[in-house]
């Protein structure tokens, strides 16, 4: 192993012990700190788990994390076996429109279906107008609409995993059960299921974690009663009550711990286990069937209502900002730009922010990444897998954990906080491991061979990286620059906690609107223009993505 790819790796753990390990350390260990009298001890987390609010919060969240859990599960299985195994026409675009949610922020749906579902919204309107009822139904607020936003949000993560998993399952185990007799829902159960348990808890994971790491989506909904929105509000509006400061960093710390821990329970339940075949198939495509005209009905009307509701996010909202008048009417009668008039003319900072702290994030991200990547895949090096882990655990580590250590982390020793800079860095530590995984199926898609050559002819590394491996690596880099860029650009769990006075993004811009109780055309207008931006991100990541999202997140890429 060469000087340079060890001087190399340690420069790389310096970055991350730098802006990961040391923010993360700092707010553990303020999370020891009690607040009446400056001393360390359990005394915040003693008093944590003895308070019934904070103990019912915390169940508050198991719970939500099952139902939404349970909802995508029961609503994926279908659409995962339609999309994997049915031959039909209009698979690619349902495909697309179910990825949708992924790449859209999270708060911009609540709006949306808000305005849809609310009590006074378009639906509950057109039911009164039509007679079929006399008083609104609540459809939206309450825990019944906090699972049923969260889930759609989710669907696809599960969706993505279970379709992969049913993608590259051996047929001839399939085949073998159905000699046995064992056929239909019997073989399905028994066989298919159980050899997607990789791919599945690949999906599962990230849905369970995620009401623990969004704070927003019950804050807009009234439902505070959980330990992400706990946290925001215990650190954001009472930070002139130490008391309840600290409580909220050890309501963060606590969330942490269960995230990082199911991150590691399930990567150990899937390592345990074998789930491989001695073949994957004859096509890329896997298991095919060609299903009876009832059955592709069926599947027809299923995947139009999912596709229905999730289209409905933009289709509200680019009504929403085109409109100025929408009270008490199933749509909007009174159209303008305006609100693009404002956004334009008053807050062009917002977008300004948006575009430089998420490209400057990205060129961070390239620059780190690709050396990461390189380390890992290609090297033999002490601790790389050990930097792997640590940098995919990222995807475990709640937003507001990550915004909360880096405020208190270079705030006053290191007072990065008090510059812009501090935007880009957060946004790079929170949003790396989705361009690293990119980087790193691209060089496991790369011969090695072709890179020797090159050295052995003489040529070094460095210009081996630019003029053979850098080329053929283009197509995942770009990958991972577009879906890097995108969650980048709508983050805002992490951002909340670290602007300044003219620091505002759009995400933020569009939550102060909300919070302020501003014209709600106006956010409407910031979050369809993130829409509208977003899907053409997502267009080109569909052009020119081809298996590497597959590969990427898929279990056993290494």
């Amino acid at each position: 192993m060469s000087r340079g790819d060890y001087s190399l790796s340690t420069f790389i753990w310096l970055i991350i012990a730098f802006l990961v390990i040391y923010p993360l350390s700092i707010l553990l260990i303020e999370s020891f700190k009690i607040a009446e009298t400056g001393a360390f001890g359990l005394g915040n987390f003693l008093e944590f788990f003895k308070d019934t609010y904070y103990l019912k919060t915390f169940a508050n969240t198991l719970f939500l994390s099952a139902l939404v859990l349970l909802t995508t599960t029961v609503f994926g299985i279908p659409l995962a076996y339609i999309l994997a195994r049915y031959r039909q026409r209009g698979k690619t675009v349902f495909t697309a429109l179910i990825l949708l949610p992924i790449v859209l922020p999270a708060y911009a749906g609540v709006f949306a279906f808000v305005i849809f579902f609310g009590k006074f919204g378009t639906l509950n309107l057109l039911l009164m107008e039509t007679g079929l009822i006399e008083t609104p139904i609540n459809f939206i607020y309450g825990l019944h609409g906090l699972v049923f936003i969260q889930a759609l949000h989710m669907l696809p993560f599960i969706v993505l995993s279970l379709a992969a998993g049913f993608t590259q399952i051996d047929p001839s185990f399939e085949e073998a059960a159905e000699v046995e007799g064992a056929t239909g829902f019997r073989r399905f159960v028994t066989i298919t299921l159980p050899l997607c348990t990789p791919t599945y808890l690949a999906g599962a994971v990230i849905v369970f974690l995620w009401p623990f790491t969004d704070w927003l989506t019950p804050l807009i909904l009234g439902k505070v009663d959980f330990l992400p929105s706990v946290s925001y509000i215990n650190i954001a509006y009472h930070f002139t009550d130490t008391h309840r400061k600290y409580m909220g960093i050890v309501a963060v710390v606590v969330s942490s711990m269960v995230c990082i821990s199911l991150f590691l329970l399930a990567r150990w339940w899937v390592e345990r286990k074998k789930y491989t075949g001695l073949s994957k198939g004859t096509t890329s495509e896997g298991r095919v069937i060609e299903p009876s005209p009832l059955i592709k009905t069926g599947a027809y009307l299923y995947m139009g209502l999912i596709a229905f509701i999730v289209l409905l996010t933009p289709i509200v909202l680019g009504l929403s900002a085109f409109s100025r008048r929408w009270v008490f009417q199933p749509f909007p009668t009174y159209w303008t730009l305006d609100n693009f008039r404002v956004i334009f003319a008053e807050s062009p900072l917002l977008i300004r922010n948006s575009f430089l702290f998420s490209a400057a994030a990205l060129l961070f991200g390239v620059v780190f990444g690709l050396p990461a990547a390189y380390i890992i895949v290609r090297t033999k090096v002490r601790g790389k897998d050990a930097l792997d882990f640590v940098i995919t655990l990222m995807l475990a580590f709640p937003g507001i954990a990550v915004g909360v250590s880096y405020l208190l982390a270079f705030w006053n020793t290191i007072p990065l906080a008090t510059h812009w800079i501090i935007m880009p860095l957060a946004l790079f530590s929170r949003r790396l491991p989705y361009f690293l995984r990119m980087a790193h199926s691209s060089y496991l898609q790369l011969d090695i061979s072709l890179e020797e050559a090159s050295e052995v002819s003489g040529i070094g590394k460095i210009r081996t990286f630019f003029y053979i491996s850098l080329p053929l690596l283009i197509k995942g880099v770009l990958v991972g620059v577009v879906m890097f860029f995108i969650m980048a650009f709508q983050e805002i769990s992490t951002a909340i906690f670290l602007y300044r006075g003219g620091w505002e993004t759009l995400p933020i811009g569009i939550y102060l609107n909300w919070h302020r109780g501003m014209e709600f055309g106006i956010a409407a207008a910031m979050a369809f223009l993130m829409i509208v931006i977003t899907f053409i991100l997502l267009l080109i990541i569909s052009r020119i993505g081809g298996g590497i999202l597959k590969a990427a997140w898929g279990p056993g890429s290494r």
